[in-house]
């Protein structure tokens, strides 16, 4: 493997790679996007059952539960005696006891045939601690992190183009400026078009992406957004009651831009120069000084705390194992 380095590739050759069926044994994941961290879970799973059928085994733990570098081992060992195959996802390494982080690379090394691990640490930040290394020089490693503005309406356009959808120049910029670039709206909203269209094949212009995209201004979503915000709990509550009248269409959306305002807030902690990312390109002062006047309101630790718990939540949800309002619920009852 290359020698460690914080700067790792995007995970775009990795999905090539799995569309085309090369499995490798050890993948190393490294980002907070979550759109991006979904998109290559369901890739993997489907070619790991493709490649090993029905018997195949799937096991996922979370950093948390991970106690005693014999918690890994016992998991390493794979499924029952009929089992083809074993896929084991670690996610939230991040939050594993020290002895787990400090031992996973050796327990790594060389995994049982038929095995595939996934470990995923989930934070968005330039850390560079030795397991982080030692974990990315026996792995194939990738970045999930969101891409840089200027790599969004390349990064939109081959969405798109998944969708089977044509964009204008001026359709791709307004779902970008609408979504503020989280590309878990940009996909649904995407969706919503692909079947909103009576001819698939048409060009699509900015106007049509103003009349189709009305999730973007989910009010009660800002509502919520802006009580976090303000550590206003019973404001974040009241908005959370309303946001699951509207049923889970609007969980992705209030998520996604969860996530983007974690982001803003925790790189307003950074020298000048990373700040540049806020608002994916934003540089309104009157943005930024309130976001300088919210992020007073909680300290970096609480903040990582929120986006990890965050990331917890948001995974269940596509599991499908989530009741929102109590989910949510606990979330701004830990951090708010």
């Amino acid at each position: 493997m290359a020698a460690y380095s914080n700067k790792l590739p995007d995970q775009s050759q990795v999905m090539t790679d799995l569309h085309n069926g090369e499995l490798a044994s050890l993948y190393f994941a490294r980002g907070s996007d979550p759109y991006l961290y979904r998109q290559f879970l369901t890739t993997l799973k489907s070619v790991f059952k493709t490649r090993f059928g029905e018997n195949a085994d799937y096991i996922q733990r979370w950093g948390i539960d991970l106690k005693l570098a014999t918690d890994v081992s016992s998991l390493l060992e794979g499924g029952g005696l009929f089992t083809s195959a074993s896929l084991i996802m670690l996610h939230d390494i991040q939050d594993a006891n020290v002895q787990v982080k400090t031992n996973l690379a050796d327990m790594l090394k060389n995994l049982a045939p038929h095995t595939i691990v996934l470990v995923h640490y989930s934070i968005g930040d330039n850390r560079q601690a030795k397991w982080l290394g030692a974990i990315q020089n026996v792995s194939r490693a990738f970045s999930i992190n969101s891409p840089e503005p200027a790599e969004l309406p390349r990064v939109v356009a081959s969405m798109a183009q998944h969708h089977e959808l044509d964009l204008d120049k001026a359709a791709i910029y307004r779902l970008i400026e609408l979504s503020k670039g989280e590309l878990a709206i940009i996909e649904n909203e995407l969706e919503k078009l692909a079947l909103y269209l009576d001819d698939p094949k048409q060009t699509i212009g900015r106007e049509l992406i103003d009349r189709i995209a009305g999730a973007v201004e989910n009010a009660q979503v800002g509502q919520f957004v802006e009580a976090f915000s303000n550590r206003d709990r019973q404001t974040a509550i009241q908005a959370l009651v309303e946001i699951h009248r509207q049923g889970k269409e609007g969980l992705p959306y209030l998520v996604a831009v969860l996530y983007n305002r974690l982001v803003q807030l925790m790189a307003l902690r950074e020298p000048l120069e990373a700040r540049k990312s806020i608002g994916q390109g934003t540089t309104s002062y009157y943005f930024l000084k309130k976001l300088e006047s919210v992020s007073r309101m909680y300290s970096l630790a609480e903040l990582q705390l929120a986006t990890r718990e965050l990331a917890k939540l948001d995974l269940q949800f596509r599991l499908g194992s989530l009741d929102m309002l109590s989910a949510f619920s606990t979330w701004v009852a830990k951090v708010v």
